[in-house]
């Protein structure tokens, strides 16, 4: 038998791949890419500029005018004329339009950031919950829960109508009792009828104690409410009325929407943070919606459930961290139209009140006087809105192409 020496066995190199994560493969195709750099630059310079600039380069806008330097051209040299130097100029009331500008965006960036925050929470929240409970079988506790906010929500009506916000908890305890003895009655037709006096019962009872008539109308609307707890309600019939609600609210210009919310609840930077995250929520929903229904059949999901997982855990554990990639992407990019949408509002008077800085408010306030040659007033705080919208546009453009798995190498 021939021997074989330790000196002619040749070591075979094999070429290892170093093990990397999605996150950290992210990160190197995002510095990787000069278009992410650029909108990563410019989003890190608006938003550190903008927060430096509130905490330790102090403004009051009520003190800050002077009627002697009104619309004065940007100079970089003091002269008997302009005893100060303006960067961006003047605007009509003597206002240095750069420190009104970096101290502009600390509102539009904040109202951005507020805005999205809304619309993500709320609209990731009713997409996550409507995507996994289309598909996922609800158990008692859950639909205990969707029975009783269900009832809850219907008897808003009659608790306003009949002034007796007790009706609420009438409602709510139907609703509950509708999901708990769905299983009690055989037919599908005594159910309903049961369910449909109670309605009208605990309606029409406390209504008699303002009027016929409000009995009457608050014992109809208690009647089809018992009517629809008879009903089987599930996940699909959740996702399918949370859809639908989105879609109404899709169906509205975005615009119009939030000048018709701000013009409700009154001008303000507050109102217009809601105004724009109500507009935005559908947005959300229906892009979570979709990429959890795109998942929930995986085998990693199907696993978590065969080992008797609960619903919460697996939402939590398994669904969201796995849908993030497109929401990071959606949230970078709805930065971008949070902001042209706060300028919109701000440049129609509905936004900041004045003389709070905003970027879209000083182009409202400066526009007209472009026929007066005074070009840098709307020139400089329309770059601002510019650059902003296009540092999270280039930065969302480069995260969408950083976070897809399919260019993993």
């Amino acid at each position: 038998m021939a021997k074989i020496n330790p000196e002619e066995i040749t070591v075979t190199d094999f070429a290892v791949r170093e093990h990397r994560s999605l996150w950290g493969d992210a990160w190197r195709r995002l510095i990787s890419s000069n278009t992410a750099r650029l909108g990563m630059f410019i989003v890190v310079l608006f938003v550190s500029s903008s927060t430096l600039s509130h905490y330790f380069w102090k403004y009051e806008p009520k003190k800050d005018l002077d009627y002697s330097l009104k619309l004065k051209a940007p100079n970089l040299i003091i002269t008997e004329e302009i005893p100060s130097t303006h960067l961006f100029g003047t605007d009509k009331l003597g206002r240095d339009i750069f420190r009104r500008v970096v101290h502009g965006g600390w509102n539009s960036l904040r109202v951005g950031i507020v805005a999205v925050s809304i619309s993500l929470f709320f609209g990731g929240a009713v997409g996550l919950m409507s995507g996994f409970y289309e598909t996922v079988t609800m158990t008692m506790v859950e639909r205990l829960i969707l029975f009783g906010t269900t009832g809850f929500l219907l008897g808003f009506l009659s608790a306003w109508i009949a002034n007796q916000y007790f009706q609420l908890v009438l409602y709510t305890g139907l609703g509950l009792a509708a999901g708990y003895y769905q299983d009690l009655f055989k037919g599908k037709f005594l159910r309903m009828v049961t369910f449909s006096i109670l309605g009208a019962f605990f309606s029409a009872v406390p209504g008699l104690l303002i009027s016929p008539t409000v009995a009457l109308i608050c014992g109809l609307w208690g009647l089809f409410t018992g009517v629809l707890l008879s009903r089987p309600l599930d996940g699909k019939f959740f996702s399918n009325v949370m859809m639908r609600l989105m879609d109404i609210v899709l169906s509205f210009p975005g615009y119009l929407l939030a000048i018709a919310i701000v013009a409700f609840l009154g001008p303000g930077l507050g109102k217009g943070m809601i105004a724009i995250g109500v507009v935005g929520i559908p947005v959300y929903a229906r892009l979570t919606r979709s990429v959890v229904l795109a998942i929930i059949h995986k085998e990693y999901i199907l696993a978590a459930q065969s080992v008797g997982e609960s619903h919460g855990r697996i939402i939590f554990r398994h669904v969201t961290p796995n849908i993030l990639s497109p929401i990071i992407v959606q949230t970078t990019m709805g930065l971008a139209s949070a902001i042209l949408s706060a300028a919109a509002l701000g440049f129609l008077g509905l936004g900041a009140i004045p003389p709070e800085p905003e970027w879209g408010a000083m182009l409202g306030e400066s526009y007209r006087y472009l026929t007066s040659g005074a070009w840098w007033a709307v020139l400089f705080p329309g770059l601002a809105i510019m650059l902003s919208v296009l540092g999270f546009n280039l930065l969302g453009d480069g995260l969408r192409d950083a976070l897809d798995p399919k260019l993993r190498t």
